[in-house]
């Protein structure tokens, strides 16, 4: 066989191939590629940009939650400069006239709010809370009705001691006179919400709290760092609740929802109805109450501006609330205040069918409006 006629890149004369030179550069060829291996049958489809796919929103890390800042938290930078932690400097100017006598409180008051008062309670009692310094803020309990009456004293501790010994007054009656409960209702007495300032006896510092803060503005309605009492400032804490003492008793509310909350204060010698937001109900607590203890009750507080009020607070939570002050720094005026709760009693019951509550009502009400 002849070879096959071809022509070189220089263009010179004809070179002939041999028969076998073929075969040998088409082996030559195939050698170059057996190297690499076949593709694999997934490598043939349409080439993809291999790019890193971004997650969706929902599941991308979340970041570092913040903690939420408990009641007693530090305070945020624009409150710093208006709190104070010091004695006011300003309390030992108060006047004589505007102060409670001189003297220390009953001892027997005081073993109420010793460290360990929580360790053996009566029955019917309960631990709410403590105060700063760790002591016990008891409530007594009187009645099986669900839905309770609270009466709260000792809110400024010393400087209000009469509050302390009317709320234990009020104990014993009810205590050896159950039956003045009004049926599907309890009472339910805090004798001194803050024991530390109980402590300090009747001076301008046993009206605060261990941290100097005014328990009576320190609640959320109205709040201010800086707060008023009569002509001079005090602290209403770092933020609203931040004192253990109101926080204690906002939750105890919370939790219970009572019927109505009495505060009671001395000696400003009238009722006040809380109030934030609207009324709910306070306005005619207030005038019952008003009007079965000979108190004022048609007037509005002008003596001062009041922030962070623990009776409008709880206004504000639909619940009916008044501060009853009493006339004297010295008497718990005890009689005319247990005609002003029986007043409450009865109108509450008066409004309920059952027989059994109306036969109370038409023992124990006789001649109340």
């Amino acid at each position: 066989m002849r070879g096959v006629p071809t022509v070189s890149e220089k263009g010179d004369r004809p070179v002939r191939l041999r028969p076998l030179l073929l075969p040998v550069l088409l082996l030559l060829f195939a050698a170059a590629g057996c190297g690499t291996p076949p593709p694999d049958p997934l490598t043939l489809e349409a080439p993809v940009e291999l790019v890193t796919p971004t997650p969706p929103p929902t599941r991308r890390p979340s970041p570092t939650p913040h903690p939420i800042q408990s009641p007693t938290a530090r305070p945020t930078a624009t409150l710093t400069p208006t709190v104070t932690r010091t004695p006011n400097p300003r309390l030992p100017t108060l006047v004589s006239t505007d102060a409670p006598p001189p003297g220390t409180v009953d001892p027997a008051l005081l073993t109420q709010v010793a460290p360990d008062a929580a360790d053996h309670l009566p029955g019917g009692t309960s631990l709410i809370g403590r105060s700063v310094e760790g002591r016990a803020i008891l409530a007594r309990r009187f009645g099986q009705g669900t839905r309770a009456l609270l009466l709260v004293g000792g809110t400024h501790g010393g400087w209000e001691v009469n509050t302390v010994v009317l709320m234990n007054e009020l104990i014993t009656y009810f205590a050896g006179q159950p039956e003045a409960v009004a049926p599907g209702l309890a009472i339910e007495i805090i004798p001194a919400l803050n024991p530390d300032g109980l402590l300090r006896g009747r001076t301008p510092e046993g009206r605060m709290n261990a941290r100097n803060v005014d328990l009576n503005r320190n609640w959320s309605c109205d709040w201010a760092a800086e707060a008023i009492w009569q002509d001079r400032t005090v602290s209403g804490g770092e933020q609203p609740f931040s004192e253990p003492e109101s926080a204690a008793l906002a939750d105890h509310i919370l939790f219970s929802q009572p019927v109505a909350v009495l505060f009671y204060h001395s000696a400003a010698g009238g009722v006040f109805p809380g109030a934030c937001e609207g009324d709910h109900g306070s306005q005619v607590l207030g005038r019952y109450y008003g009007t079965a203890a000979a108190y004022p009750s048609d007037a509005a507080w002008t003596s001062y501006e009041v922030t962070g009020d623990a009776s409008n607070w709880v206004d504000g939570q639909g619940i009916a609330s008044i501060t009853v002050e009493l006339q004297t720094w010295t008497e718990s005026e005890f009689d005319r205040n247990l005609a002003g709760i029986m007043a409450v009693q009865c109108e509450l019951a008066r409004r309920q069918i059952d027989p059994t509550t109306q036969r109370w009502v038409s023992v124990h009400c006789i001649g109340v409006e």
